[in-house]
């Protein structure tokens, strides 16, 4: 049933609590110290008064990683496939927790009524659409769920797990959308608003201007007094509110094979080659000496690798070459069969799954041998009466697209089944019938079409991939040590560094859940050393061994939550502040200027006025300047003719005079604009609500110390 595989996606099976091994490890480093040097609690974040615990958590995550499975087929995530799933199951928790919260003051809550009118009624939920409609013709039959929850008590406990969890993401989708729906109907813009809304996006101005930049006044000519600085930060410092982050300095020593690593391991495939010349079960010893396993595939003229595409189409079967350097490995290649084959065949087929095989559902209950019993009776039938096919794949095959296409496959490549069934297609005559075990169970085929055979050779490659040795992996410890030890003598990071001749790297602002170092893969032990509590600034790392590289880091800069102090961000507050004393020197400049207008003005202190055309209200960048919100707001306030008194910009310090200024004709009926300002606040009410609600939330999150 394809309804079972798509409900996976939303929930997962049900992991096991945590193991008695696993609690142990953990209850170890509440007693001591973890991997970050620091006392680890239990607690991986808090949320207000909410304590999220790590059994709860990793019990999430393990869900998480059960629907990543299950959307991708793929049985293995990666280190930052987890790290992402992890960071999900984070976000979605403090959702639940916030929101949660704000459900139950307002009283917003989902009936049984309403669930079961969500779930089977005339507008069911996306999410049952999702897994109840055909994937091959999109129908959807209300039956089919009320037929699957008759049932549900008698199956198997992870489906019935999985089908509550699916009523909860239901349930709670439901609340969401009513708290939301509570926030949009507040709304409302009243006519003025949308009458200066339009004046303001439709309104232009022609407006000349003169402009001294502040980069005109060298730095040098300006004292700023400790006051001026101290003042400053008082007035600047709420717009450096930071999270916490660290800078580090770092050198990463890559381990590469050495050429005499490159000649051991091709003396090695050279030996190997002799004895692959000489063995008849050539997929055996393929599996068995190489680091790739043997593929049966067949290939056809230019499919191969140059180096041997012409020499295998042109040899006897056992011709071998090589060793040959390809992807960074040593390959030996044998010529290991030769077949004329079709590029492209079209059969059609009826599955019959057995339990433990990879269609087998929850409710499969046939044997293996039952299975073969069932697809040879069926094959008996069809061979007898080919008519029947189609419809005994519509009332028998465990494939879920049979209902849509009676079991018929249509053309495909050469090799684009699994092995089995692929072979057999190839092993038997158009408008035949044949039976073929897969892991997806027993397969009654029926071939009905095959392309023109062509040549194609099938190559067993003996694969030995170029590493390192043991010997170069010590050699590069040893220099990544000798650089370690000379900085317990001498902890100045960069004279090290230059002294033995290294390559230091930086990286500034890293969070504690950041999951990106240039030049490192899976960067997060080196994060969780930086922020562990024992860590300080000037702190040196240990050698961290990283996937064919040692790493060794120091801590340049502590960078604690919240308002950085004067010292922290001196040179930053420095540079407003001259901006501050320079714009006050242009400012007494342009106000001492003899001139009643901007051109006399631009005389009188030598410089050249410009004039800008299509000035917007609604837009902060003025042509030419970027960014000057201060002056597109003082063109407006003025009428045309008017002169401006001197204006502070980002850039430097304005002088304007409006030249003209073209309103807009007001529409008769401004319902489209009123309707659309409605609409942009409503549909910014997911994302922004959930937003308010998290930065007035006490949230406390300590991730890193566990990951």
């Amino acid at each position: 049933m394809a309804v079972i595989g798509k409900i996976r996606s939303y929930s997962g099976l049900l992991i096991a609590v945590i193991g008695i091994a696993l609690a142990a490890f953990v209850l170890g480093d509440f007693l001591g110290y973890g991997p970050a040097g620091g006392p680890q609690t239990l607690e991986v974040g808090q949320v207000g008064k909410t304590k999220i615990m790590y059994q709860e958590f990793e019990e999430r995550v393990a869900q998480a990683l059960d629907n990543w499975r299950n959307q991708t087929g793929n049985q293995n995530p990666g280190v930052r496939e987890t790290f992402q799933i992890r960071q999900q199951v984070w976000d979605q928790l403090l959702r639940e927790n916030l929101l949660s919260k704000e459900f139950e003051q307002l009283g917003i809550k989902i009936s049984p009524d309403e669930l079961t009118d969500l779930i089977i009624g005339n507008d069911p939920h996306p999410a049952v659409l999702q897994s109840f409609t055909n994937p091959e013709d999109g129908s959807y039959d209300p039956q089919t769920v009320i037929n699957f929850l008759q049932n549900l008590n008698t199956m198997d406990p992870s489906m019935q797990s999985q089908w509550f969890m699916l009523e909860d993401y239901i349930r709670d989708q439901r609340r969401e959308t009513k708290y939301n729906t509570l926030i949009r109907k507040g709304f409302y813009i009243p006519d003025a608003m949308v009458k200066a809304d339009y004046k303001d996006k439709n309104t232009t101005a022609s407006a000349s201007l003169i402009v001294k930049r502040f980069s005109e006044i060298a730095d040098s000519l300006v004292v700023v007094s400790q006051t001026d600085l101290r003042n400053t930060y008082n007035e600047q410092k709420h717009k450096f509110e930071r999270e916490s982050a660290r800078d580090l300095e770092y050198v990463v020593f890559p381990i590469f094979p050495s050429e005499d690593d490159r000649e051991a391991i091709r003396k090695e495939t050279e030996n190997l080659k002799t004895e692959l010349e000489r063995t008849q079960n050539i997929e055996t010893f393929i599996n068995a000496n190489s680091d790739e396993r043997f593929n049966p595939a067949f290939f056809g003229s230019g499919e191969l690798s140059p180096v041997i595409d012409s020499l295998m189409f042109n040899s006897e079967i056992g011709t071998t070459f090589g060793p040959y350097v390809e992807n960074e490995a040593f390959v030996v290649a044998k010529l290991a069969d030769v077949q004329f084959r079709p590029d492209s065949m079209k059969a059609s087929h009826i599955l019959i799954a057995f339990a433990g095989s990879r269609s087998a559902q929850p409710q499969t209950t046939l044997t293996r041998d039952q299975a073969k019993q069932k697809a040879d009776s069926i094959l008996s039938v069809v061979r007898r009466s080919p008519g029947q096919f189609a419809s005994l794949a519509e009332q028998f095959s465990d494939d879920p697209s049979a209902a849509a296409n009676q079991g018929d496959l249509g053309w495909f490549p050469d090799g684009a089944m699994v092995p089995a069934f692929n072979e057999a297609v190839i092993d038997n005559p158009v408008n035949s019938f044949t039976i073929a075990e897969s892991e997806f169970g027993y397969h009654v085929i029926r071939i009905t079409g095959k392309s023109r055979p062509t040549k194609k050779v099938q190559i067993a490659k003996l694969t030995r991939n170029i590493e390192y040795s043991n010997r170069t992996f010590q050699r590069v410890f040893g220099e990544a040590s000798a650089f370690s030890s000379a900085l317990r003598d001498n902890d100045d990071f960069d004279a090290v560094v230059e002294e033995q001749g290294l390559s230091k790297r930086i990286i500034d602002n890293v969070k504690p859940m950041d999951n990106t170092i240039a030049g490192i893969e899976n960067p997060r032990s080196i994060i969780q050393w930086a922020f562990a509590e024992r860590t300080e600034k000037g702190s040196i790392s240990q050698i961290f061994d990283l996937e064919g590289r040692f790493v060794v880091a120091r801590v340049a800069e502590v960078k604690e939550e919240g308002i950085p102090s004067l010292d922290d961000i001196r040179q930053d507050i420095m540079t407003i502040a001259i901006n501050n004393k320079k714009a006050q020197m242009i400012t007494d400049e342009f106000n001492q200027a003899q001139g009643n207008n901007l051109q006399e003005k631009a005389e009188a202190l030598n410089l050249n006025s410009q004039t800008i055309e299509n000035i917007r209200f609604n837009s902060s960048n003025l042509q030419g300047f970027g960014s000057e919100p201060a002056v597109v707001g003082s063109v407006f306030a003025l009428e045309p003719g008017s002169l401006s008194n001197p204006i502070k910009g980002n850039s430097g310090v304005f002088l304007v005079e409006v030249n003209s200024m073209e309103p807009p004709v007001m529409p008769e009926n401004l319902t489209a604009q009123q309707n659309q300002l409605i609409s942009t606040f409503r549909n910014r009410v997911p994302n922004e609500a959930f937003r308010a609600l998290r930065e007035s939330a006490e949230i406390e999150d300590n991730r890193h110390r566990f990951y």
